[in-house]
């Protein structure tokens, strides 16, 4: 507890230090306007609003610089995909464009900068662009900026279905364009997308909610955001699989939460205010850390089970705490390096190792085994 406590209060120095980031920096505050927690005192309005997870949001720069950037080193012995032999001497300028503004992407970035140490050496150069947001336009005009930059290869998120037409501009400029994380739901010309199999993982973490529930019970869908093609992926599963398998299982209208912890705190908060009766919460996406530490502040940790995914450091503090009952993971270091080998090979031998999809391993971590991931 005094390790998630620390961290909290660091991500609240770094949210104050920070000038623009993806997820808002705002310390929640509980909206709720039902409940006698309207006529709460001054001080303890300000106690709850120190106990509420705030995001770090921090923007990093293309030269690697912010929070995240600078928090992430490399580590070569990690990379599964081999590189080929550059017998040429051929340089080869690659983009991974990135939205490095919580936890998880620590571990995204790690494996972009590891790829980057490790491609160093065969006359390859990574650049790191970072993006302060999911917003497609804003994606957009990044790959745009890398096409008139004329990169070999670009690493992207298909956050949107509104990048696919520029997408398959670079592609016609013969530039090698690898989706991970979020692939488009509209067909473009992206060599592949590494990253999970997100509507598999929406039934997967629905099954092990149900086991929890004994296949009963009120659930509700904290999901980050409507926009984002991996998020609606993973929320459909879920929905999918509660509706096929399990009828005794009520399902909430899912919820966004803007992929922010601290809009997160006050969604779940809300969430459980209007539903009196719910036994369980599962969030798609960014969001969980807030949704763990409103359940505690309320007293219901445990008691209302939470199904997630990704294994920050917070993330399995609450698991290790019986707070968050399992969570998913998706391979992010293989998301950040694989795509950006795949797209050197490619260059290099003038075709593609891999094409479709090519998902990352699921990993259930819970409290029976949450040592093993600290």
């Amino acid at each position: 507890m005094r390790k998630r406590w620390m961290g909290l209060l660091l991500s609240g120095m770094l949210a104050v230090l920070a000038i623009t980031g993806c997820g808002k920096t705002d310390a929640p505050t509980d909206n709720a306007t039902n409940t006698e927690e309207t006529k709460e005192t001054e001080a303890s309005a300000d106690k709850a609003e120190s106990e509420a997870p705030v995001d770090t949001a921090d923007k990093g720069d293309e030269d690697g610089s912010g929070s995240v950037m600078e928090e992430t080193a490399a580590d070569v012995s990690r990379i599964a995909i081999k590189a080929v032999e550059n017998k040429g001497g051929k340089e080869v300028r690659i983009a991974a464009l990135c939205c490095p503004y919580g936890p998880f992407w620590k571990e995204v970035v790690n494996g972009i900068k590891s790829a980057q140490t490790y491609l160093a050496d065969y006359n390859c150069t990574v650049d790191i662009i970072s993006l302060d947001s999911l917003d497609g336009q804003k994606w957009y005009d990044a790959i745009q900026n890398c096409i008139v930059k004329d990169y070999d290869v670009i690493s992207a998120m298909g956050v949107s279905d509104s990048i696919c037409s520029i997408v398959d501009e670079a592609a016609d400029a013969g530039i090698k364009v690898y989706f991970y994380n979020s692939d488009t739901a509209m067909d473009c010309s992206r060599a592949a997308f590494i990253g999970q199999d997100l509507y598999a993982a929406g039934k997967y973490a629905a099954d092990l909610m149900a086991e929890q529930l004994d296949s009963k019970g009120t659930v509700g869908i904290i999901t980050g955001l409507f926009s984002v093609n991996a998020h609606e992926l993973r929320r459909t599963g879920i929905e999918d699989q509660l509706k096929e398998k399990y009828p005794d299982i009520k399902v909430i209208p899912a919820v966004e939460c803007k992929d922010s912890d601290s809009t997160a705190y006050d969604v779940a908060k809300d969430l459980v205010t209007a539903n009196p009766d719910i036994s369980g919460i599962l969030c798609t996406a960014n969001g969980q850390i807030g949704t763990a530490q409103a359940l505690e502040d309320m007293g219901l940790a445990g008691k209302i089970k939470i199904i997630c995914f990704d294994y920050m450091g917070q993330v399995l503090d609450f698991v290790e705490s019986g707070t968050i009952a399992a969570t998913i993971s998706q391979g992010p270091f293989d998301q950040g390096s694989d795509p950006l080998i795949y797209g050197y090979n490619e260059v290099i031998q003038g075709k593609s190792e891999v094409t479709g999809d090519v998902f990352t391993k699921m990993d259930v971590i819970t409290i029976d085994n949450v040592a093993e991931w600290k």
